[in-house]
């Protein structure tokens, strides 16, 4: 698991979120990957450059013990395509086993395929805006996101590729994000 301190630097004065874990895996019926509860323990959910937004596990406000599934158009669009080089493909990875952890600035849908019981051996599945395929990449979200980061990804998955290769990029909390729009401030020009 990458360390993900290396590769981001927080800006803001909100780190980290105070997840209940044990009330997630019960609302959602499964645990989330360790690094994905590492991540948002450590930064919280927010923006890595306005680029890319990782997303924290929510509980539907206006139903109680109701869970906010993240049930997008992207995803709903990708259903009416093949989405995948094959109907093989398509079989194996149904999108009700998908769970979105993120998007991005191309409209991109970051996701887990959550079919294996561990899910620290989910692989990363991300739906392409602009191609409207799927892609599987066989690492976590903190090992995805490194390879983002890194450039070390063969065939960049995501629409708008502005963050490849980026190395040391900047993470603004969602909190701080809204204040600073709030305030009449472009959180990315200060």
């Amino acid at each position: 698991m990458p360390d993900m301190r290396r590769l981001l630097s927080p800006l803001g004065e909100t780190l980290g979120e105070d997840i209940d874990w044990d009330e997630m895996r019960g609302a959602y019926g499964t645990a989330f990957p360790g690094d994905f509860r590492e991540f948002i323990d450590q930064f919280g959910g927010g923006s890595i450059e306005d680029q890319l937004v990782v997303l924290s596990p929510r509980l539907d406000e206006s139903q109680p013990n109701a869970v906010s599934r993240f049930n997008r158009p992207v995803i709903v669009e990708a259903d009416r395509h093949d989405g995948w080089e094959s109907p093989e493909l398509a079989q194996r990875y149904p999108l009700a086993k998908m769970l979105i952890w993120g998007d991005t600035v191309g409209a991109d849908t970051l996701c887990w395929f959550t079919e294996d019981q561990d899910p620290d051996a989910w692989p990363v599945a991300v739906f392409s805006r602009s191609s409207l395929m799927w892609s599987l990449h066989r690492c976590g979200m903190t090992g995805f996101l490194a390879r983002v980061l890194t450039g070390d990804l063969p065939d960049s998955p995501l629409s708008d590729e502005s963050l490849l290769g980026w190395g040391e990029a900047r993470f603004l909390h969602s909190h701080d994000e809204k204040a600073l729009h709030e305030a009449g401030i472009d959180p990315w020009e200060w």
